[in-house]
């Protein structure tokens, strides 16, 4: 982190940034403002279903120098519980950034209040600094979690705290929007002119205030001074101009996960900050932050909890020599190596780029996601295999800013390997992860790969086939009993997800779970084929049945498609804002072949149909017809396309109403008379 310290000789620069607007109060918003209307607000007008509401949120940041340069982030937020499922909202988390030096940000001035009415009365319920928690997240970042006391329905909260840092780098990003509506949300900066910061905007609600003035400002400063081998400390005061921003957003409604939205965060209104120069003066050159992927790359490969962990890896020596013995393939060796870490490693669920201490994860058998893949790549060097650690953002924490370096961007490792001509992505956190695999939160875009000179982005596809084909004999009885063999096979992402069902549950219990097929429908004799084999197959077999009447009935009606009909439409809103991401194709095939029952007509079936949308994007097609005196039908579903823009929504919403439709129409048998 670039923490230099402001010097006296420094100079004024003006910044010339636009015209100032109304409406800049100096004191907008303080703690204890709760109104008799604010206890006894019931619903929230514009969104009548929400379970709370941020009435007001306010967040400041500024520069201060009288110990070094520091950053200070000032924040109070006011919630009303209006639903019993809002009480999560008294749950509040701060994160705050801690080095392995010792420097770390201070979370000061934690104020909590809980408002209630009780006999007309307005009573007020005061954190206790007891209740305040820390917790570490990971290497770098601690969390202080606490819990508001005394809420409950009706219920308004406030909490103000204030974090103080060393780190210029960390000027702290704003949510506008959260899971709960906002009526106002607002943040400050005060940016001094020795820093350039880009601003990322996120989102799509437009702001109600955005402004930006310049206020001249006399500042105190004070720091040490090396004078020969003394050190002399120095105070004073600057004077300069400081660009007063205001961003503010009102009304703003809850954001509501979407089906196939890789991220919130990606989408969520909120305005982000990224230190790219710093010059504290005109006879200085700038020294430039960001937007140097090479100078990224070699900083990080040096940084002792990332590239330095990968530099004293002798204590994994003989661990490789029995794992490659014998193996003159180095493709066989790098999948020696990978069986092995899947195997003896065991992933903690933690995301994670930094690791304290690699030997001891390796020692404990248990690491994060970096630590069980710095391992990978540790044990594939020391087997002379070209390896190299692999920066990735799993599609929970959004997609990577592929613009210019930022490590915030970043939360995943995984290892990139160099074999025979050929690459792979490799991730080893996940035991039926066939190899070459990549977890679905993997597949979000482009992935940085830590390689000399300079590093490169890679695309974060699998080269695997993701396909599920099922197929069956069925025969249709009388009485309107259906009974058959199928045949469900797996491959790719289909197969890791019921592979991952399989061992998470436990077998027994899966088929167990597996059998009891829904209303009427009875799965039996379930065998499962090539459970541990992951390179092949995964292949599921049971006898399916569905029960039927006391007796012949004169019309029977089946539905086709068995317990595999999709039954609803996953997209049921009527209009989209944001990208659907399927993440992989998908190619579903469904086959069914009926021998009828003697002494029946079929009277209907399903017409044929096709669906598809421009490009070829996405392809449904249902047909049902008479073989060689058997019915067979045969459902096919292709999404060639992983990422649909908004504007494509209205087609992909009725392409699926058209094949739920489709799947709901049923075989119609007629006894002849």
């Amino acid at each position: 982190m670039y923490t230099n310290v402001l010097k006296p000789w420094l100079v004024v620069l003006l910044l010339v940034v636009g015209v100032s607007t109304p409406g800049y109060s100096d004191n907008p918003f303080k703690m204890g403002q709760v109104t008799a209307e604010d206890l006894k607000m019931i619903s929230y007008a514009p969104d009548t279903s929400a379970s709370a509401v941020v009435l007001h949120d306010l967040g400041e940041s500024s520069f201060s120098f009288t110990k070094g340069t520091q950053l200070q982030f000032k924040r109070i937020i006011r919630i009303k519980i209006l639903k019993k499922n809002g009480l999560d909202e008294a749950d509040f988390v701060i994160p705050y950034y801690v080095q392995k030096d010792g420097r770390r940000e201070e979370v000061r001035n934690i104020k909590g209040v809980t408002y209630n009415m009780e006999s007309g009365k307005q009573v007020k319920i005061e954190l206790d600094d007891k209740a305040i928690f820390d917790e570490k997240r990971d290497a770098n970042w601690r969390l202080k979690k606490l819990t508001m006391p005394g809420v409950k329905v009706g219920s308004v909260i406030e909490l103000s705290y204030t974090i103080t840092s060393d780190f210029i780098k960390l000027l702290r990003e704003w949510e506008f929007q959260h899971n709960i509506p906002v009526k106002w949300s607002e943040y400050r900066v005060g940016m001094v002119p020795f820093f350039d910061y880009k601003q990322i905007t996120y989102g799509v609600h437009p702001y109600h205030i955005k402004d930006a003035k310049i206020e001249h400002k006399t500042a105190a400063y004070s720091y040490t001074d090396d004078v020969g081998y003394a050190k002399v400390d120095k105070n004073g005061s600057i004077s300069m101009a400081v660009v007063q921003y205001q961003w503010v957003m009102k009304d703003v409604p809850a954001f509501t996960a979407e089906p196939y939205l890789s991220s919130a965060s990606d989408y969520i209104s909120k305005i982000e900050f990224e230190l790219s120069k710093v010059q504290y003066n005109d006879d200085q050159p700038p020294r430039y932050v960001s937007g140097d992927w090479e100078s990224f790359t070699k900083e990080l490969l040096k940084e002792e909890e990332f590239g330095g962990q990968l530099t004293n890896t002798a204590y994994l020596k003989k661990t490789v020599e029995g794992l490659v013995a014998g193996k003159t393939d180095s493709l066989e060796k790098v999948k020696a190596v990978m069986e092995y870490v899947k195997s003896n490693m065991r992933w903690n669920g933690k995301n994670s780029i930094y690791t304290d201490n690699l030997r001891k994860a390796f020692d404990n058998r248990l690491g994060s996601a970096s630590e069980v893949n710095l391992l990978l790549t540790a044990l594939l060097r020391e087997a002379g295999v070209a390896a190299h650690p692999m920066l990735v953002s799993t599609r929970e924490h959004g997609r990577p800013v592929m613009n210019s370096p930022m490590i915030s961007k970043f939360n995943y490792v995984i290892s990139y390997v160099s074999v025979g001509g050929k690459n792979y992505s490799l991730d080893a956190t996940e035991q039926d992860l066939p190899f070459g695999m990549l977890p679905m939160r993997c597949l979000n875009g482009k992935g940085w790969v830590f390689q000399a000179p300079a590093g490169k982005w890679v695309p974060l596809t699998g080269s695997e086939k993701n396909a599920q084909l099922v197929s069956g004999n069925l025969k249709i009885q009388p009485t309107g009993e259906v009974t058959g063999a199928l045949t469900e096979k797996y491959l790719g992402v289909p197969a890791l997800q019921a592979r991952s069902s399989i061992r998470n549950k436990g077998k027994e219990t899966y088929i167990k779970e597996f059998a009891n097929a829904g209303p009427d429908w009875v799965r039996k004799d379930v065998k499962i084929h090539n459970l541990e084999n992951l390179q092949e197959t995964l292949k599921t077999e049971y006898q399916l049945n569905r029960t039927g009447e006391g007796e012949p009935a004169s019309l029977l009606y089946v539905s086709p498609m068995l317990t595999h009909a999709l039954d609803e439409n996953p997209f049921k809103l009527a209009t989209r804002q944001f990208p659907i991401d399927f993440a992989t194709p998908v190619d579903e095939t469904y086959t069914f072949t009926y021998q009828l029952p003697e002494g029946y007509d079929l009277e209907e079936m399903p017409k044929p149909a096709t669906v598809t949308l421009p490009g070829n994007a996405a392809k449904f097609t249902y047909v049902a017809q008479m073989i060689n005196g058997q019915l067979q039908v045969v459902s096919k579903l292709n999404i060639n396309k992983t990422l649909f823009e908004a504007s494509e929504y209205g087609n992909l919403r009725e392409f699926y109403n058209r094949m739920v439709a489709k799947h709901a129409e049923k075989i119609v048998l007629k006894k002849k008379s």
